[in-house]
């Protein structure tokens, strides 16, 4: 990736290497002006490479990519389609029924504000108790399964950021002269 050749290079076992664990920042200012970038949705099958192809033509900043998204290990942290999600949850949890039928936590729901606290299974069975006449209240409280929980985080990783190709070279720069 041409990417790396702005990195330091180390020794490593009497190697020279490029430093992968030194990380660029791209400016707080720029990160935080969102007309600097595009909002995007991920497709299925489509990877930072496809990505970097077909905003900036070619893949050579799908490292950008990354840092838009502040993704750091795009093996675990990029969007998986659903063949690759069903993958996923079978070789972290042996099944995907067990992820479906399993409780990762249980939700109350703040009527007044609509915020979302997690809470106790206790808690969670003493208001079942307390309304259980009360169908409007028990909509307040939920049980999350592990396999709708993976679901929402692989989802919110669906949509990201592409920096504007205007801004790419000047990106390229900055980190250039951060690691000269």
């Amino acid at each position: 990736m041409k990417h790396f050749e702005y990195y330091p290079k180390i020794e490593y076992s009497n190697n020279l290497a490029v430093n992968i664990t030194v990380r660029g920042k791209i400016r707080d200012a720029i990160k935080q002006n969102l007309a600097l970038y595009y909002k995007y949705s991920i497709k299925d099958g489509e990877r930072p490479d496809i990505i970097s192809s077909k905003y900036y033509g070619n893949s050579n900043y799908t490292w950008a990519i990354f840092y838009a998204n502040d993704i750091f290990n795009p093996l675990t942290e990029w969007y998986m389609d659903h063949a690759n999600f069903m993958k996923y949850l079978t070789k972290k949890y042996d099944s995907v029924e067990y992820s479906t039928q399993t409780i990762h936590h249980y939700e109350y729901i703040d009527s007044y504000s609509d915020n979302v606290y997690i809470i106790d299974e206790e808690t969670y069975n003493s208001y079942l108790g307390k309304y259980e006449t009360d169908s409007q209240k028990l909509r307040n409280v939920r049980t999350v399964s592990i396999f709708d929980y993976e679901n929402e985080i692989n989802d919110q990783r669906k949509n990201i950021y592409v920096l504007d190709k205007g801004y790419i070279f000047q990106i390229t720069n900055e980190l250039s002269n951060l690691f000269l």
